[in-house]
């Protein structure tokens, strides 16, 4: 462009203008670089370069780049930012934050209105919603300072504080200041939590072992804390304590072998069931129940395994040391059953003081197989003192030393030779014990149960309380023998078995039982017969108990007391015959 003026002229032919008339158009048009209207200095490369060496182009940068900063605030979304409350109407408060324009909270936020100037924490939720506005969130803000303050305390391991609210599966809800926070069960206290209700609703102090930020997850420990305690604790409990100290406890946990008590500070001792009562107990709930406060006696520390074994019964003295004081030889004493053996009962006479009533000191003339079969646990019993042996701690008793001894009088009461009428009382493998009158038993061998029969088992022919007559065979009072007889009641049949039984006649029989020298059999008069092996055409053990079989009497054997049988070899014939018929016919019915 030069300094003249220009002269723009423009042809314009309208397509509208009918009469094609030509218009002239003039601009004006200034040049505003031309040196007339700007004073424009020039300068050269030389002068330039002088100006340039005066410069300190460093500070100036500094100083450009702080005026910058200063200028310029760099914010973003998801951020919390500190704001000035500009104004503020019904539903929303105006917060500028120095950007382009200024955010809006809504009222219903804040639980105080703010005033205008007021500085406030908000969190930018959004630069621009559908409306162009700038958003922001008072709650939110407040929900960052106290997740930025808990992220801070699981990275420092700072000890927290915070309420249980409720139960949930696999622990408890705590709440942290607005926050929820996840407290595993195993992780409420050192020791097992059997009541997780009486932790609710109660401030405690924790320690964050997970902080999880993507899922905004928090976990909580307050075992952790209580550990950390503990173990200090525990150094200074075990430094200030000493064997044989006596220390307040409460009962926090029982078990089948004792119970847990806690004595303070994290720190638990072990009462075993042993060491609870000097007396005998059968489970330490029978003395003790979670909760009670007892003293206990420190019977022995562990320091390396940090363990300690406590006592209540170490706190009184062992009745052991004054039982001579207490008890003597032939003493009435009443006590109660604790135990029950094959060999006889325990009773204890005093707490801590049991005796053993023997077997065989129950009854003098009664057999006894087991003392369940007359006495229970928990049944009281007058007995007497037989001896005592305080070194090795027993005590023996008796229960029939209440009474006179019957057999004193037995010789003269009871006769050889005399019959009575009694009653069985007991069945053992070798015999019976047969009941006599109110004090006197005696006892029936097998071999004198029947002059007929060789009895295995008395089982097999009487029971318990069957009324029988027995004859007195023998009496040794000093022995307390009374030996007794039933087959002596009646005549010898073996003097007199021709009278019965004839050789190479045929009877009937029924199968005893079986064995490898034959079967046995029983005939009628209560006789026992045996058909040997070698006339048996088949096996032994084809012939079953109660079997009903024809015989014939090959040998009658008086001095052996010994009838030999075979079996009729007829009457088999005509079963097999019989049971042949009866298989055809049925086959017949059933092909029919």
């Amino acid at each position: 462009m030069t300094n003249e003026q220009i002269e723009n002229v423009e042809n314009v032919k309208s397509k509208n203008d009918l009469s094609n008339d030509n218009v002239i158009i003039s601009h004006d048009v200034k040049n505003y670089l031309d040196a007339k209207i700007l004073n424009v200095k020039s300068y050269n490369f030389e002068e330039i370069s002088k100006i340039d060496k005066k410069i300190d182009l460093s500070n100036n940068e500094l100083e450009e780049s702080e005026i910058y900063n200063k200028n310029i605030v760099e914010l973003n979304e998801k951020q919390l930012v500190k704001g000035t409350v500009v104004s503020l109407n019904n539903k929303e408060v105006l917060v500028d934050i120095g950007f382009k324009s200024e955010g809006t909270i809504s009222l219903s936020e804040f639980e105080v209105i703010p005033a205008i100037g007021q500085e406030i924490d908000v969190f930018l939720v959004v630069f621009e919603d559908r409306h162009g506005r700038l958003i922001l969130s008072k709650e939110r803000a407040e929900f960052e300072k106290k997740w930025m303050s808990l992220r801070s305390a699981a990275s420092d391991e700072t000890i927290i504080k915070g309420t249980i609210l409720k139960r949930i599966k696999g622990g408890m809800v705590v709440d942290l200041n607005g926050i929820n926070a996840f407290l595993p069960g195993s992780q409420i206290d050192v020791k097992p939590v059997s009541d997780f209700d009486s932790y609710l609703n109660q401030e405690f102090e924790f320690k964050i072992v997970k902080f999880n930020e993507l899922r905004q997850n928090i976990v909580v420990s307050r075992k952790a804390i209580m550990s950390e305690n503990s173990d200090v604790n525990k150094k200074e409990i075990f430094d200030s304590i000493e064997k044989g100290m006596e220390i307040d406890g409460i009962v926090k946990n029982i078990t089948d072998f004792g119970a847990f008590i806690d004595l303070g500070s994290g720190v638990d001792g072990l009462l075993h069931i042993t060491d609870i009562t000097w007396g005998r107990i059968n489970h330490p709930s029978d003395k003790l129940s979670i909760g009670d406060k007892i003293k206990v006696k420190i019977i022995d520390i562990d320091v390396d395994k940090s363990r300690l074994s406590l006592g209540t019964k170490q706190l009184s003295q062992n009745p052991w040391d004054k039982i001579q004081d207490n008890f003597k030889e032939g003493d009435k004493v009443k006590g109660k059953i604790v135990n029950i053996m094959n060999y006889g009962v325990f009773i204890e006479i005093e707490e801590g003081i049991e005796g053993l009533v023997h077997i065989s000191e129950f009854s003098w003339t009664k057999h006894i197989k087991h003392p369940a079969d007359i006495y229970k646990v928990g049944d009281k019993v007058e007995t007497i003192i037989l001896s005592i042996d305080q070194e090795n701690k027993k005590i023996s008793l008796g229960v029939k030393q209440l009474i006179d001894n019957p057999w004193v009088q037995v010789e003269s009461k009871y006769k050889v030779d005399e019959v009575y009428n009694g009653k069985i009382s007991s069945i053992v493998q070798s015999g019976v014990y047969v009941q006599i009158s109110d004090e006197i038993e005696g006892f029936v061998n097998n071999e004198d149960i029947s002059w007929t029969r060789k009895l295995k088992s008395a089982n097999n022919i009487f029971k318990q309380n069957d009324e029988v007559k027995v004859k007195v065979l023998d009496v040794v009072a000093s022995e307390r023998k009374l030996s007794l007889g039933i087959k002596h009641t009646s005549d010898d049949p073996w003097l007199n078995i021709n009278d019965f039984f004839e050789e190479k006649s045929t009877v009937k029989g029924t199968v005893l039982f079986s064995m490898d020298k034959g079967v046995v059999v029983l005939l009628d008069n209560d006789f026992e017969g045996i058909v040997p092996a070698s006339k048996i055409k088949n096996s032994v053990t084809d012939y079953q108990t109660n079997d009903i079989l024809s015989l014939n009497i090959e040998e009658i054997n008086a001095d052996n007391r010994r009838i030999v049988l075979s079996i009729d070899d007829k009457s088999e014939e005509s079963e097999d015959s019989s049971s042949e018929e009866n298989k055809s016919l049925d086959e017949q019915d059933k092909s029919e």
